[in-house]
């Protein structure tokens, strides 16, 4: 098999291969460095059960309302969310998972990284800790928190060429380069897309290895 050297695609063409209960990973930190063109297109697919992994559930209100979402993974379930979501998260019964911030990451980025989990002191001793594994290292107790892999990750970078490779700005890369690393399949809109060669070795946030398709916006 030849190696893929253009892995531009449409907008919709790019998100196909999302299918009702698949688990969904959401790049960004708020609006920024969020896949604002690739998730409205996803929300008009109207799929259902599916388990989205996410920063911000906030953000995934028009999913959540309209049915498609049967779990959350997430740090901040209700930050900024209206009184509408969550009588929609409620009434719906979707499960919510919460992971702090950093455990949330590191879950993703084990999973990128081949690891079976993370051990971590957050949580321990408190309500958050309780049903969950704990492992003692050296005198110490840790939680263990499995990798979070996940089939599809949409995320969002400011320049991309056909190659896959990405540039993203600030505080835009977020959580954008560890679910890309975690996901099977990975797809990041940019709103320029250069050829190969253009983006230097220095200003790349993620290889185009971790990328496998790649939208154009506006």
């Amino acid at each position: 098999m030849g190696v893929v050297t253009d892995k531009r695609e449409s907008l919709h063409k790019a998100i196909s291969a999302i299918d009702h209960g698949m688990t969904v990973a959401i790049g960004g930190f708020g609006g920024a460095g969020f896949p604002t063109s690739l998730v409205s297109v996803l929300e008009k697919r109207r799929l259902h059960g599916l388990t989205m992994v996410s920063n911000n559930a906030a953000r995934l209100e028009p999913m959540i309302e309209s049915g498609m979402v049967a779990r959350i993974i997430c740090s901040f379930p209700f930050g900024g969310a209206s009184d509408t979501l969550r009588k929609s998260i409620q009434n719906a019964g979707v499960e919510i998972r919460l992971l702090p911030q950093g455990t949330l990451s590191e879950c993703l980025r084990a999973a990128g990284s081949g690891l079976g989990g993370v051990l971590t002191r957050v949580g321990i001793g408190t309500e958050f800790g309780e049903g969950r594994e704990i492992v003692e290292v050296h005198g110490k107790k840790y939680l263990l928190e499995p990798a979070l892999n996940v089939e599809v990750a949409l995320i969002h970078a400011s320049v991309a060429d056909r190659w896959g490779n990405l540039v993203m700005r600030g505080t835009a890369r977020n959580f954008n380069c560890v679910m890309a690393m975690a996901a099977a399949i990975s797809v990041a809109e940019a709103a320029e897309v250069v050829e190969i060669g253009e983006i230097s070795p220095e200003r790349c946030d993620l290889p185009g290895i971790f990328v496998d398709k790649v939208v154009k916006t506006a």
